[in-house]
Formats: C-alpha cells, structure tokens, sequence
C-alpha cells in the first residue's frame, strides 16, 4: 500500500510539474513560433513580418480569454471578432497599402503539453511545442495563407489551460 501511495505521489508530482513548465516558458514558445512563422515567409522569398507589442496584447489576450471562457473560436462568447476585439483594445485593425486597405489577419490553434500528440510527437519542450503549433497552422490552407499574406506586423498570444493545453493566437497586420 505505501509503495502505491508514493507512485501515485510521483506520478502527480511529474504532471504537475509538466504543467507548470509549459507555463512558465510562454516567453520562449511566443519567439520560437515568431521564427518558426518568419521562416515560412522566408522560404517564400517575402520580407520578415516585424513583432509588434500592440499585436501580442490583442493575440495574449484572445488567447487568455479561450481559457478563460473555455471556448475555441474566432469570435469570443460576447460575439466580438479579432477586428471588434482591436478596436476594443484601441489597435486600428486597418492598414492602408496602395488604393486598398487590408485588415488584421488570425490564426488560432490548440495543442496539448504531451508526450504522444497526433503528427507531432513529444510536445513537452518549448521547441517541439511551437514545431507542432506552427507546422498545423502550414497544413491548413486558410492559416498558411496568413502566414505568407500581404502583411507587416505580427503578434503572437500563448496560454495554457489547467490540463496543459495551450492555446496559441497569431495576429497579423
């Protein structure tokens, strides 16, 4: 009996503190997947998109409000869209280019802190984590084409939920 009690001890002990590394590493996943994207328009022959904070405010918090309000959308319960939501953040979502405005583009994506993710493997590491979050939003057509869009700036939201899954939004203008 004792020895049960100390393996489930253990087994608690590791994935609380899986959990917690995932977390405590959201700076480093938010730069890999920021290379990781920037890559992608490089092999397309575009120009890097440039990080902007105003971008990462509105991404962090749409991220932040799915967990939150435990949704998975690009429109939150309120019924407010990523242009409604920077506005509401007071970020102009236009940018002009020529004779045509061109507004915010968003990904959103869900990956889990695990050790056997369907087409990715391992994800318990801050790079295996963003290989697997960015190369999902490339083998979607509609999220790849934001990718190599027509865009400038770029801002990257990562939260994770009580069970480990992270909730990662791009936003790009």
């Amino acid at each position: 009996m004792k020895f049960n009690r100390c393996l489930v001890f253990f087994f608690c002990l590791s994935l609380f503190s899986m959990k917690g590394f995932s977390q405590q590493n959201k700076a480093e996943i938010r730069t890999l997947i920021f290379q990781k994207t920037n890559a992608l328009r490089e092999e397309k022959g575009l120009h890097p998109l440039v990080f902007l904070d105003s971008l990462q405010h509105l991404a962090q918090y749409h991220s932040k409000n799915m967990v939150e309000k435990q949704f998975y959308s690009h429109v939150d319960p309120a019924g407010k869209s990523p242009m409604d939501r920077a506005e509401q953040l007071g970020i102009f979502p236009w940018r002009k280019k020529g004779n045509r405005w061109i507004g915010i583009g968003e990904n959103i994506a869900k990956v889990p802190w695990f050790e056997n993710v369907l087409g990715c493997g391992n994800t318990q590491s801050s790079e295996a984590f963003a290989e697997c979050m960015v190369q999902g939003w490339k083998n979607s057509p509609q999220h790849y084409k934001n990718i190599i869009g027509d865009y400038l700036h770029f801002g990257i939201g990562i939260e994770f939920d009580k069970e480990g899954t992270g909730f990662g939004t791009q936003v790009f203008r």
